[in-house]
């Protein structure tokens, strides 16, 4: 499954790399930090639009090509970033960055449930968990390469150079599998709507959750003086996505899916009146376990699906939570105007309350 961890993890190490150059960058365009921050929603627009068109494109001619074609693109577009000359520049680019790293990303769980199969939960779960050792990977380079031009430049050639490289041992199994191509208005048919719409409400719910939690979050802590617990909580949460994944295996997605749910609903309610600092970080760690439950939602949307639909659904169904989720910082940041630590429960609790509510729904009909 090296076709899969790798660009995965490249994905991740290309999307995150602005988050380390987000002050260097508004000082050199001399605009404000909430003006940089428009990368975030930027991306996810371009992400939702990228992983649609793409995700058709995959179950037309196959995964493996799209993969290399999604590669490509953020890779290539995160190159000509690094020589923007003005803002919009540096928007247009990040949006085609989005355009590909979502796209990877949707393709990667139909990769996964066709060449796995058993716990594919776990595998997923340890997949997108990928997210963390990208961004980890993203510090270990800003270490070395401090300044912004520099830092894309060379995260978009070991991006291009290793995802290509990766991608080439990808097993084709579209070709395989498909009996027919698909119309986009097969997600609506009787068999497939109910599973449609509440599998979109569950990922807006997921996206709504674990997207300021990585990247409000940190701000909060370091203004809580303890920044050093940034890295545990990133460990924390590499774990909890695997555990997710597994656990989902085990009990089923929709039950796992309503535990941390739960949990996510507790721990944000909690600190939405947390006034100590060391309360307040063990809090946010319950919040990044809860969010495990992202971990197994492109599997859980895949298996629901024909091999001739998977990535069409995977990507259409991600659509709106990418959309929904690019705003996520700025809807928290508004809420949290005061206090980041009220902003974060606020939003928990309701996208807690949204996840949970959808799931048991879910369930309930899937069982009729």
């Amino acid at each position: 499954m090296i076709g899969v961890l790798v660009p995965f993890t490249l994905s991740a190490y290309v999307v995150f790399s602005i988050s380390m150059v987000l002050t260097q960058i508004s000082s050199y365009f001399n605009v404000p930090l909430y003006i940089i921050s428009l990368t975030f929603p930027i991306d996810f627009i371009g992400g939702a639009i990228g992983g649609f068109i793409l995700g058709r494109y995959a179950d037309k001619v196959g995964r493996k090509f799209t993969t290399i074609l999604s590669i490509i693109l953020f890779s290539l577009f995160l190159i000509i970033s690094s020589f923007s000359n003005s803002i919009i520049e540096l928007f247009i680019s990040w949006f085609f960055v989005g355009f590909g790293v979502n796209a990877e990303n949707g393709i990667a769980y139909a990769l996964i449930v066709e060449t796995l199969g058993s716990y594919t939960g776990s595998f997923g779960g340890l997949v997108q968990g990928l997210y963390y050792v990208g961004f980890g990977l993203d510090v270990l380079t800003f270490s070395f390469i401090r300044y912004w031009r520099f830092l894309f430049l060379t995260i978009g050639i070991i991006s291009l150079i290793f995802g290509i490289i990766s991608s080439v041992v990808i097993k084709e199994t579209l070709k395989t599998h498909q009996k027919r191509v698909s119309n986009i208005g097969d997600l609506f048919i009787s068999k497939y709507r109910y599973k449609t719409i509440l599998l979109s409400l569950i990922v807006v719910g997921a996206f709504l959750l674990s997207v300021p939690l990585l990247s409000i979050a940190p701000t909060l802590i370091e203004k809580l003086g303890m920044t050093s617990d940034i890295g545990i909580l990133s460990i924390i949460g590499f774990l909890s996505y695997w555990f997710a994944g597994f656990l989902s295996d085990k009990i089923g997605r929709g039950k796992t899916t309503m535990s941390f749910s739960a949990l996510g609903l507790i721990s944000g309610f909690l600190l939405i009146f947390a006034k100590n600092s060391y309360f307040t970080v063990l809090l946010l760690a319950l919040l990044y376990i809860s969010s495990g439950l992202f971990s197994y939602d492109g599997i859980w949307v895949s298996e629901n699906y024909p091999i001739e639909l998977r990535a069409t659904a995977s990507n259409f169904v991600f659509m709106f939570g990418r959309i929904l989720g690019g705003f996520a910082p700025e809807i928290t940041s508004v809420i949290g105007v005061s206090s980041l630590s009220f902003g974060i429960g606020i939003v928990s609790v309701f996208s807690s309350v949204l996840i949970f509510i959808v799931s048991i729904i879910f369930i309930l009909i899937g069982n009729k």
